[in-house]
């Protein structure tokens, strides 16, 4: 089996429970919020914060990434019309290990949007837990969307080396792949954006 395949089949699995698990926190601490009395109080625990500022960092070089690979799509494409298959290949092996830290960052992130989902119970006014609660779902979404994404990105990884070492003719699968991968692409960046639009709305209420 070659690494791209490997790769395909290492796909952590813990990113799916964590978001099956986020869900589940979510659910529970909306129902209890949405039964609140309004309050004047402001408070945010600490752990939330710095959860929330580990959270945006890890995001931020996960859609650099994401746009590097597009990029790199892009290259790869004007490379294989160029008949510079050597460079095309040498290309998707970096995006190989774009593909692995892009991974570990989904794995980093999941562990602080944990954090902030089980500190989301000590935030008071209930609005901004409220907020708080659309925020870790939104970033949460987004862990399951780059699943999708790293997911189409390794197929496409596979199907351009055998294409490039092995001349196959497979350009359909290849623009179909292009197709789901920036599909996902948009809204890894859609969703991203909504997490932080929610996170300057909790600002103004805590």
């Amino acid at each position: 089996m070659n690494i791209i395949a490997s790769l395909y089949f290492q796909v952590p699995r813990r990113l799916r429970f964590f978001i099956i698990f986020a869900i589940l926190i979510i659910a529970a601490y909306l129902f209890f919020y949405l039964l609140a009395a309004n309050s004047n109080v402001k408070k945010v625990p600490d752990e939330f914060l710095k959860a929330r500022q580990e959270a945006s960092l890890i995001a931020l070089d996960i859609i650099s990434f994401s746009n590097q690979t597009a990029n790199n799509i892009s290259k790869i494409s004007e490379l294989d019309k160029e008949a510079k298959y050597e460079d095309a290949l040498n290309l998707i092996a970096q995006e190989i290990d774009h593909n692995r830290q892009a991974r570990e960052g989904a794995i980093k992130l999941s562990a602080q949007l944990e954090k902030m989902a089980k500190n989301i119970s000590g935030i008071e006014p209930p609005e901004a837990a409220q907020i708080a609660l659309q925020a870790v779902g939104s970033e949460t979404a987004l862990i399951s969307r780059l699943i999708s994404y790293n997911d189409y990105l390794i197929q496409l990884l596979e199907v351009l080396r055998q294409k490039f070492s092995e001349e196959k003719n497979i350009n359909g699968r290849i623009v179909e792949l292009v197709g789901k991968i920036n599909e996902e692409s948009k809204t890894i960046n859609d969703l991203d954006k909504n997490f932080n639009q929610l996170m300057a709305e909790f600002d103004k209420l805590r």
